[in-house]
């Protein structure tokens, strides 16, 4: 039965870190990334995220993902290599371009999102490295935004099968995902992390805001 959190389970991963369980193996598993604002850009992806910060508590970490054989997969494998997050597990596409987010700031300051599509981390594909991993480690984290493209998705239904513990990272981007497959998503779970706003997703409009 899956567990729902209103938070990111930073203090989850304390429980672990103070219960000496530091030592179990993760394996992060989604989009692979950089957000685009007006001034600068940032590597992201949540799974990249969640694995940098577990990376940075000296856990024993791993991401799956894919970048494009371009420039700004290069930085990315860089980035990597210069925080010690092993990069082994990283899939380099000739065919499609590192993903990238142009994040725009209203007047507000409110920010929307346009996630460009396709791009490699949309085509992550089944490989004997990652099985072996996945069946050898203890939590299996990805996150909903990778499920918006079959390709992607496929290969994380296969993993979900091997993985021991699965912890779902729900991101609702509109229009990047559909209501089904993250209620699919999440029946696969054994821990959930989603914002309290997110608890039902039936109150969601189409632009991915609660109904008042």
């Amino acid at each position: 039965m899956s567990r729902y959190s209103s938070t990111y389970s930073f203090r989850f991963k304390r429980i672990l870190i103070h219960n000496k369980v530091i030592r179990a193996k993760f394996v992060c598993f989604g989009e692979v990334l950089w957000d685009e604002f007006p001034a600068q850009k940032k590597i992201g992806g949540d799974p990249l995220n969640v694995a940098l910060r577990l990376n940075s508590y000296g856990s024993n970490v791993e991401i799956i993902g894919s970048v494009g054989n371009d420039k700004m997969g290069k930085q990315i494998l860089d980035l990597l290599k210069k925080n010690r997050l092993n990069e082994r597990l990283i899939q380099i596409s000739n065919k499609l371009k590192t993903g990238n987010v142009k994040v725009m700031i209203n007047q507000k300051g409110s920010a929307s999102y346009d996630i460009k599509f396709p791009r490699a981390w949309d085509h992550i594909d089944l490989t004997e490295d990652n099985k072996k991993t996945i069946k050898d480690s203890d939590i299996f984290i990805y996150g909903s935004l990778v499920g918006r493209d079959k390709n992607s998705r496929s290969t994380l239904y296969e993993w979900i099968k091997l993985a021991t513990s699965k912890v779902l990272d729900v991101n609702l981007r509109f229009p990047y995902y559909q209501k089904e497959k993250i209620k699919e998503m999440m029946g696969k779970a054994d821990f959930i992390k989603l914002q309290t706003k997110m608890l039902d997703l039936n109150k969601f409009d189409e632009q991915g805001l609660m109904e008042v």
